[in-house]
């Protein structure tokens, strides 16, 4: 496949997956509500977050190898290839170590850091000693860095599918036990499981042999210089992503958690379909990059801005209007948040989908410590106002947190550093960001008014009448948002990844 194809399976394969995730959360929340209680049900979500900051002990290895392989597969180097492959799971073999060490201190310390009413200590620490376990699989993950800077991100996203099918299928088996807590984790902890020895057959089966490559101390010496950046920006993306659920269980408590997540979870699956339209082709965008074809690479970063921006809005607007039927109907109308969480939570999805696509081309071409002091000092400053927020207003204080540092310092801060690297315009890259604004904003408001007129009466009702709205926002970016240009080069795109399948 060409460039283009495999952009193409790549965004294919992740609204496949998204389609699958919303379809098993609809059917499986309210049964895991009922078998768990909403305590353990926020419990669990947090226990995942904090596990995320353990993985955050790799030190950003993963983004210095995705980096790294992103050129060397631009280049056609295989001897580079292998040598990074190798140089990744020695140090990552190295990191697990040390994310193991500070795992056991977290898991001793699980009882100060999560507030219980009904759940014992137990319990809670047994429950994350199992999600600890996953940790000893971190190399594996060098893996799914190959595939991803191969522009196959498609093979991830089916793996990915077919983990979270598995995922729900245990994770309901064990909470209908009665497993509590540690059925939930020991689920994860299995389907992670098969998700990471897939990876590994695979990636033997495309470079045998490279589990006995030589050590060659250069490479990861450079893997090493590049870390650092690259984990302070992964710090200050976590610092937005995973403590929301951690600031709600320790101000609210761990109840507040199950509505503060569930009344978000429509925002953060078009957020994932939306990154994913990054994720897919920011391996196409460094590869242009590696071989000096720079005005291309500006032309289609700013076509990428612009379909991110339009479809994020025809795609959040909907979601914002029918958030509560939707909440209301799946997990009953007490566990919604309100409706000042669902539109600030889409609004966030919105600037953090744009932000993430910009972000790919500093990360991808290994130039991350330019971005990384506004990369922490957004973080810092989204915990002190997620914090502050949180006491005054409850649950939207962190989506307060949030909204505030992508305003305040990102907005300026990732296009200086675009316009440094790329000589890419601030002034036009907003510009293209914002101009879907003029005719998704009618369209919007005209959702909301209808979706707070009436009430459907059936989810066949909700779900069909939330497709028809979706359609139509995205009808209405092919027929506004592109011109007749566009659309015939779209039109040609589809065809040449059809064409190269054949």
């Amino acid at each position: 496949m060409n460039r283009v194809s495999r952009s193409a399976w790549s965004l294919s394969s992740g609204l496949f997956a998204t389609l699958v995730s919303l379809c098993i959360g609809i059917f499986s929340t309210p049964s895991l509500l009922h078998w768990l209680g909403s305590e353990r049900f926020g419990v669990y979500r947090v226990l995942v977050d904090w596990s995320g900051y353990i993985a955050l002990l790799e030190f950003g290895l993963g983004g210095a190898l995705s980096a790294r392989l992103a050129t060397a597969h631009g280049r056609r180097d295989e001897r580079v290839i292998r040598g990074l492959i190798s140089a990744g799971l020695r140090l990552y073999g190295r990191m697990t170590l040390v994310m193991i060490g500070a795992g056991l201190v977290w898991v001793i310390a699980l009882p100060r850091l999560i507030n219980l009413r009904t759940v014992g200590t137990f319990e809670l620490k047994a429950a994350g000693l199992t999600l600890l376990l996953v940790t000893t699989l971190t190399p594996l993950t060098v893996f799914r860095i190959v595939k991803e800077s191969q522009q196959r991100g498609y093979i991830i996203s089916l793996l990915l599918t077919a983990q979270s099918i598995l995922t729900t299928a245990l994770l309901l088996a064990f909470a209908w036990a009665g497993w509590g807590l540690i059925g939930q984790c020991v689920g994860t902890l299995v389907a992670q499981l098969f998700f990471l020895l897939a990876l590994l057959w695979d990636g033997l089966r495309g470079k045998p042999g490279v589990l006995r490559e030589p050590a060659r101390p250069a490479v990861s010496r450079d893997l090493w210089k590049l870390n650092w950046p690259t984990f302070l920006f992964n710090l200050s993306g976590r610092a937005g992503l995973l403590t929301d659920n951690i600031i709600v269980a320790g101000i609210l408590g761990s109840t507040a958690v199950a509505p503060f997540y569930l009344t978000q979870r429509l925002a953060t699956l078009a957020l994932a379909q939306l990154q994913g339209i990054g994720n897919a082709t920011w391996a196409g965008l460094v590869e242009l990059h590696s071989q000096g074809r720079e005005e291309l690479f500006r032309r289609r970063l700013l076509e990428l801005t612009g379909m991110v921006s339009s479809l994020g809005l025809c795609v959040l607007g909907p979601i914002a209007a029918y958030n509560h039927h939707f909440v209301a109907r799946w997990v009953s109308v007490g566990n919604f948040a309100g409706e000042a969480v669902g539109v600030m939570a889409c609004l966030n999805v919105w600037l953090w989908a744009v932000f993430s696509l910009w972000g790919w081309p500093i990360s991808g071409t290994g130039n991350i410590a330019r971005y990384a002091p506004f990369a922490v000092t957004a973080a810092v400053f989204n915990l002190a106002v997620s914090l502050a927020a949180t006491f005054a207003f409850g649950f939207i204080g962190p989506l307060l947190g949030t909204f505030s540092a992508f305003v305040l310092i990102q907005s300026w801060g990732m296009p200086k550093v675009l316009r440094q690297l790329f000589d890419l315009s601030p002034v036009e890259l907003w510009r293209t960001a914002l101009q879907p604004l003029w005719w998704t904003g009618a369209y919007a408001a005209g959702l909301w008014w209808w979706a707070h007129q009436h009430t459907p009466q059936s989810w066949t009702d909700l779900l069909v009448e939330m497709g028809l709205v979706e359609f139509g926002g995205i009808c209405l970016w092919w027929l506004v948002g592109c011109n007749a240009e566009a659309r015939r080069t779209w039109v040609g795109r589809v065809q040449v990844a059809f064409g190269t399948i054949k």
